[in-house]
């Protein structure tokens, strides 16, 4: 009779066994399912994050571009402004004998 009961449990045993391990399963199923979700986002925001940075450099570049463009007119309107006060000043340094000394010495400076 001991190993009817033994055999007994032992089946009992092997039942609870086998419904723990269909439930583990399906929680793998689903577990499984849920980290190829994440991995999926994960790729989704990957991607987004490297167009972002991608275009952040695009950004740079293009303001990089645009500054030294800037600088450029910048330094050109000074050298013209220069030219037209130089022009101006020996325009009227006949008239004011003082100023053709002072555009001469500008002019070998």
């Amino acid at each position: 009779m001991n190993l009817v009961n033994e055999i007994s449990t032992l089946q009992t045993e092997l039942e609870s066994l086998r419904a723990e391990n269909k439930i583990l399963r399906e929680a793998k199923i689903v577990s499984d399912f849920e980290l190829d979700q994440l991995r999926r986002r994960l790729a989704q925001v990957e991607a987004q994050r490297d167009a972002h940075l991608s275009g952040k450099t695009r950004l740079k570049t293009i303001l990089d571009q645009a500054g030294q463009q800037l600088v450029s007119g910048i330094n050109q309107f000074n050298n013209e402004a220069r030219v037209e006060q130089t022009e101006l000043i020996g325009a009227e340094a006949p008239r004011y004998p003082q100023l053709s000394v002072q555009v001469e010495e500008g002019a070998a400076a």
